[in-house]
């Protein structure tokens, strides 16, 4: 038993987002990017289960994605995934590492703040 999810993405680009990814997705094809998406159920497919009997395998659709790019936004993002994951595995670990993001970037901006250094002070120095 899994749900599938369907490859095409929503034509109208008001449910569509993705292009705002276009440029990074071919520049760094290595990194991974956060998405959110609103799915429903596209179809439902009824496989033989060896046994004579039916089972019904869902195909998620997406109805709309958007990227989040917003560095406070991927964190609040990151943080509930963090805590749904750690529910779903019943894992107390809510440090999970999604690999979203550059990481030397945060540990910079991090250290700045705890300096107490803004970035239109470090520019001006």
């Amino acid at each position: 038993m899994g749900v599938k999810l369907s490859g095409s993405l929503p034509k109208d680009d008001d449910a569509n987002g993705m292009e705002r990814l276009n440029s990074q997705l071919i520049r760094y094809p290595e990194r991974r990017h956060l998405v959110v998406m609103v799915v429903d159920t596209d179809r439902i497919n009824q496989k033989h289960d060896g046994r004579g009997g039916l089972r019904s395998e869902p195909t998620a659709g997406i109805l709309f994605i958007e990227p989040v790019t917003d560095e406070e936004d991927v964190d609040t993002v990151l943080d509930v995934m963090s805590r749904v994951r750690a529910e779903r595995v019943d894992d107390a670990t809510l440090d999970f590492d999604f690999g979203v993001g550059d990481q030397f970037t945060k540990a910079a901006n991090d250290l700045r703040t705890a300096s107490g250094i803004s970035f239109d002070e470090a520019s001006n120095e």
